[in-house]
Formats: structure tokens, C-alpha cells, sequence
């Protein structure tokens, strides 16, 4: 989860005060923060709830565009680019 450790330490809040208030294991937490554990979505809705945070902020999720490098253009100053395929 992309924004747990700067959430928390930016509430001032230790893992097990954390822990506490989530009902999340501490260890738990500490994998979570360092991207060893895929949690269950309860876990992560406990957690944004006890930091007062919605799912998407603590997860670092990105809004949804169309588009996109992925889909052939993308956006660069303002202008639309299109990738040029080549066939080789």
C-alpha cells in the first residue's frame, strides 16, 4: 500500500497505536508498509477508516483516463500524441 508509512507518520501514529485503533496486527501493518503482504480489502478498509482516509488515498490508487501510452496516445504539454507502429 503505496501511502500507509507517510499517512501514519504524518498523523504521528506508531504501528501499534495503529494497530491498535485498526484491529490490524502490527506485524501486519509493518509488511504492509513494506509491500510484503497483499492484504484482504477488510483489513485495508479498517485501516483507512482508523486513519481517516478513504481506500484509494491509502492505496495510492490513480484516477481512471482514457487513453494513455497503453492505448496508443498520450498526452505531452498540453498536445495529444500518437504512437506510430512499425512493422519490421
Amino acid at each position: 500500500m503505496e501511502h500507509l508509512r507517510a499517512i501514519r507518520t504524518q498523523q504521528g501514529l506508531s504501528l501499534r497505536t495503529l494497530a491498535e485503533k485498526s484491529g490490524v496486527h502490527f506485524v501486519s501493518l509493518a509488511k504492509m508498509e513494506a509491500g510484503r503482504l497483499d492484504p484482504r480489502l477488510s483489513s485495508v478498509q479498517r485501516v483507512a477508516m482508523a486513519l481517516g482516509v478513504s481506500v484509494s488515498e491509502l492505496i495510492g490508487e490513480q484516477p481512471i483516463t482514457k487513453g494513455g501510452k497503453s492505448h496508443g496516445t498520450h498526452q505531452t504539454k498540453g498536445r495529444v500524441v500518437r504512437g506510430v507502429s512499425r512493422r519490421g
